[in-house]
């Protein structure tokens, strides 16, 4: 009997898919229900969950996808991409991953092809295996580097760290700064402030609204998606990072934004990578995940910064599949010329 796909999270059932999850080699916060709720909740993003379950009705792999449409309207429209952190996840046990890959990526592509202007998967783990899936669907692979610190073992991980970095870290805290778990939600939005400013004038790149950085912390407070690290000084927050955590696994740096020029004794961006590393060797979590460190061969001076912390770099790179490539070029120039009057 040829293996069953589903698709929702009601068909597929949040107990088998948290018990796949549990057994995956490559499981991560990205692929889980707990990240499908905080889509679901969050306004201006559309989860999208496939699976694939046996003649034993255990599940066999998933995927999570997300559609994200940055504003309303016409400008809306022309901002609707659909990403996957992390995925597919597909079982070491079947016959051929290869055949579930593309059952998986054809009802993907049926489902958001004709609203989005690109589907893109981030790479978390070596896909290659599944190459041959992607290629026959017109995805293109894009090298894309990533930084991941062990953290089993702090004399290993602190080794691996600059002086200097330690040091900034050090010199923050003997200054006053201090390193919290946020707490209210009046403190995610001064956070939220700190990263617009960044994103607006710097990363030139879409930020999702504050109430999705809201809906992670509501989250947080019941136990969920991870952790909000904030660096205050004087009671005052002054950078902030978004840590998802897959439980003994993984601490990813998903948003990270922080006043360094406000005091040259105190570095908020220091201090909160080096406490996220921290914070995952006090809680047993094997990696630090900077989820990112831009394409090789291309200038990044972020990269810099994260190396000094050590790590070891991988490229598992992306896979992009442009839906309308014509559309796609208008909305690219649209959306960065709006970007660049400050318009959105």
């Amino acid at each position: 009997m040829k293996p069953n796909i589903i698709s929702g999270i009601e068909s597929i059932g949040r107990d088998r898919w948290e018990n796949f999850l549990a057994d995956h080699p490559h499981r991560t916060i990205f692929q889980s229900p707990e990240m499908y709720d905080l889509y679901k909740e969050a306004p201006n993003f559309g989860p999208l969950v496939f699976a694939i379950e046996g003649d034993d009705k255990e599940i066999k792999a998933v995927l999570l996808a997300v559609n994200i449409k940055d504003y309303k309207g016409i400008i809306g429209d022309l901002t609707v991409r659909t990403v996957i952190y992390g995925g597919p996840l597909i079982s070491a046990h079947v016959e051929d991953p290869k055949e579930y890959a593309d059952r998986l990526l054809r009802h993907l592509i049926e489902a958001v092809e004709r609203r989005s202007l690109y589907i893109q998967f981030r790479n978390s783990h070596d896909m290659s295996l599944l190459y041959p899936a992607f290629q026959k669907h017109r995805f293109m692979a894009e090298d894309h580097l990533n930084l991941v610190v062990e953290t089993s073992d702090p004399e290993i991980t602190h080794s691996g760290i600059s002086k200097s970095k330690i040091r900034q870290a050090k010199t923050s805290l003997a200054s006053g700064a201090e390193l919290v778990a946020a707490s209210n939600e009046d403190e995610i939005r001064h956070f939220y402030l700190i990263l617009e400013k960044l994103y607006t004038d710097k990363a030139k790149k879409p930020l999702p609204k504050i109430s999705f950085f809201l809906t992670f912390f509501r989250a947080m407070q019941k136990g969920k998606l991870g952790i909000i690290l904030l660096a205050k000084y004087q009671g005052i927050v002054i950078g902030g990072m978004v840590c998802p955590i897959t439980p003994g696994k993984a601490l990813n740096e998903w948003y990270i934004c922080g006043l360094d020029k406000m005091n040259p004794k105190i570095h908020p961006s220091v201090l909160l990578t080096y406490g996220a590393i921290e914070y995952a060797i006090s809680n047993r979590i094997p990696q630090f995940d900077f989820m990112g460190i831009g394409s090789p061969g291309k200038p990044y001076g972020v990269r810099e910064f994260k190396t000094k912390f050590g790590g070891q770099s991988v490229n598992f790179g992306r896979f992009m599949r442009i839906s309308n490539p014509y559309l796609y070029r208008i909305a690219s120039n649209v959306y960065s010329a709006l970007l660049y009057f400050h318009i959105i």
